[in-house]
C-alpha cells in the first residue's frame, strides 16, 4: 500500500511542436515530457514500510492527433533528476516507434 508520494524538486519539461500549416505564428505542440523526482513511502504486512527515492517520467507524442497518441511512464528508482532529465529527448522520440506515426 502507498502511504503517502512527495515530489522533491521542480520538475524538468520538454515539448516539441510544428508550425501550422495555416498559420506560421502558432506552433502545435505535438509531444511533451516531464522528469519528476520523488519519495514514496509503501507498507506490505509481509515486509513493514520502505521509503523509495527516484524520478518519474512520462512522454507523450501525437498530441495533435488524439485518435493516435501514445504515452510513456517510467519510474527510475535510485536515480537523480539530472540523470532523468538528460533522458528526456531521448525517451520523447523513443516512442515513435517502428511505426514511424508519431508527429515531429
Amino acid at each position: 500500500m502507498v502511504e503517502w508520494v512527495k515530489i522533491l524538486e521542480t520538475p524538468r519539461f520538454l515539448t516539441g511542436g510544428r508550425r501550422h500549416s495555416e498559420d506560421d505564428q502558432v506552433v502545435l505542440v505535438t509531444r511533451a515530457a516531464l522528469a519528476a523526482p520523488f519519495a514514496l513511502s509503501v507498507r506490505t504486512t509481509q515486509h513493514g514500510r520502505s521509503v523509495l527515492l527516484g524520478v518519474f517520467s512520462w512522454a507523450a507524442v501525437n498530441l495533435s492527433t488524439p485518435q493516435v497518441r501514445k504515452d510513456r511512464h517510467w519510474f527510475d528508482l535510485g536515480v537523480g533528476l539530472d540523470w532523468a532529465g538528460e533522458r528526456l529527448q531521448g525517451r520523447i522520440y523513443e516512442i515513435d516507434g517502428e511505426d514511424g506515426t508519431a508527429e515531429r
